[in-house]
């Protein structure tokens, strides 16, 4: 319970109370404009009496300046001499965990929101052409820099623009998080090239496995519009461009910004209360060398935030001490492919059936992936060995 109270007013815990009053304030008043009409008409009056109505200049620069502060954000954590959640475990009430992982998530969910702008700007008009295959969507995923918070806009920005089918767009997002190019250098100077093989050879096979079956049970509808054949999901929400017009990056950027923060603000909370009492070092010391610490491994690191690395930080020493190379890879993909917040902004993009699919293929996928691992690797050591490749 301690962990609920502040006894250190440091600025992380400051910063976490004022964020945590706008994030209550913002959700409730959302929710109940949602829920309530007559509430939703008087607040609209009352935006458009008072002069609070952005024009689209305004929304513009708005963008602008949370990009830059995104990058200033980015920049901190990327500098931090320690990862943030090391930081946290020392200090770590409700606040100050709240300031920590929106410090975390901010840079990328913008990110995410900025690309969208970019795809219907240049790809959903034409322009440019996107992977038309999952093995492609699987590829371009590869090379891209992006954390789950990103990768669902982003992968919704593909989705949106019709041109692209389902099992496309489920391949880039699951394996988008998973190899982030940068960190995959520095898991190979840590935990060598084995690890790295087994964490390419996984994901793709799981991504691309799964995004078939998904497109069946989430359901894919194409429509021809004219001599074009599009493609959406049955429980997609519809284009953010269709509900503003927007031809402008930055304005349709704003548009899906204002459309998932509510949900954003309700994951980021969850994901802080996980923060706060499962924090992902404390996940790596019930992983351990048997079955039960598979389930766990896979079970446990759903919710946990993890990106820019942390997961490379944390299996290196339990590695070392004999953790299976199959835990890893399954605490890896799971870890870092989805977490509460990109799971809040995927229910209201994809619908639930297809979130629902897709954080189930990422949890049995790890699973058997790191089974199949820890079963099949001794008999490939031997015929390594026999064979003189080592």
């Amino acid at each position: 319970m301690e962990r609920l109270f502040i006894t250190n007013f440091d600025l992380y815990s400051c910063a976490g109370i004022i964020l945590a009053l706008f994030s209550f304030l913002f959700i409730s008043i959302t929710y109940a404009r949602k829920k309530i009409p007559t509430f939703d008409d008087f607040v609209g009056e009352q935006i458009n009496k008072n002069g609070f109505r952005l024009s689209d200049n305004q929304k513009r620069w708005l963008v602008i300046i949370l990009g830059l502060l995104a990058l200033a954000a980015y920049t901190y954590c990327t500098l931090c001499p320690k990862p943030m959640y090391e930081k946290a475990q020392h200090k770590a009430n409700l606040f100050h965990a709240f300031s920590s992982f929106s410090l975390r998530t901010f840079p990328y969910f913008i990110y995410g929101c900025l690309f969208y702008g970019i795809i219907q700007r240049y790809f959903g008009s034409g322009r440019l052409r996107l992977p038309q295959s999952m093995l492609g969507g699987g590829l371009l995923a590869a090379v891209i820099p992006m954390c789950s918070c990103a990768a669902v806009p982003f992968s919704y920005s593909m989705m949106a623009s019709e041109k692209i089918r389902l099992r496309v767009v489920i391949a880039f997002m699951m394996v988008v998080s998973v190899l982030n190019p940068f960190v995959l250098v520095f898991a190979h100077g840590i935990l060598g090239l084995e690890y790295i093989l087994w964490r390419i050879i996984s994901i793709f096979a799981i991504a691309l496995v799964s995004a078939l079956i998904i497109e069946r049970l989430a359901g894919e509808r194409k429509m021809e519009k004219g001599k074009l054949v599009c493609y959406t999901c049955k429980g997609c929400s519809p284009p953010v461009r269709e509900k503003a017009h927007s031809s402008s990056i930055l304005l349709a950027s704003y548009n899906l910004l204002i459309f998932l923060l509510y949900y954003m603000l309700i994951g980021i909370a969850i994901g802080a209360i996980f923060f706060t009492f499962l924090p992902p070092a404390v996940v790596g010391r019930y992983l351990s060398s048997n079955f039960l610490g598979l389930l766990i491994a896979t079970t446990i690191a759903l919710p946990v935030l993890i990106c820019s690395g942390e997961d490379i930080l944390i299996l290196s020493p339990l590695m070392e001490m004999g953790l299976p190379l199959g835990h890893a890879i399954a605490f890896t993909i799971t870890g870092n492919a989805i977490c509460i917040s990109a799971i809040a902004i995927l229910i209201p993009l994809f619908g639930r059936r297809a979130t629902v699919s897709i954080v189930a293929a990422f949890w049995l996928g790890s699973f058997i992936a790191g089974f199949l691992i820890n079963l099949s690797l001794p008999y490939i050591h031997q015929l390594i060995t026999t064979f003189g490749l080592a």
